[in-house]
């Protein structure tokens, strides 16, 4: 600011009276570009990583709860979700209102093919 010549109008707009562009023209963003290369290599190594193994965890566990029991996507995908959102068990509440043509036996196997291959993990956790 001391290099520009300025006044402030009635209305307190800056007025400026000399030429100022060759301090604006080509400014030096080095520092903002390497910090955004920390941001998105810290993503791609840290976030992204937790995040494909987890997928790849869930579509292993979509598969080992259709050879218990043989449901739609839609519905296995629904019991993982409540499972690993209820700190690994399946309330009662979601079991009768989503899953109650299920036997006893039939939701222990379930929940232990999730429990092997997350524990008590959520998305993020890793």
């Amino acid at each position: 600011m001391p290099l520009v010549e300025y006044t402030l109008d009635e209305d307190g707009r800056m007025i400026v009276h000399n030429e100022t562009a060759v301090w604006y023209r080509f400014i030096d963003l080095t520092h903002q570009a390497e910090a955004l290369f920390r941001f998105i290599e810290q993503t791609i190594e840290t976030e992204l990583a937790g995040e494909l193994a987890f997928i790849a965890n869930y579509d292993k566990t979509k598969k080992a709860v259709q050879e218990i029991v043989d449901m739609p996507d839609r519905q296995i995908d629904l019991f993982i979700r409540f499972y690993l959102q209820n700190n690994g068990r399946l309330s009662a509440r979601k079991r009768a209102s989503h899953f109650d043509f299920l036997s006893d036996e039939e939701i222990a196997h379930m929940e232990q093919a999730v429990q092997s291959a997350y524990g008590n993990a959520t998305p993020g956790d890793e």
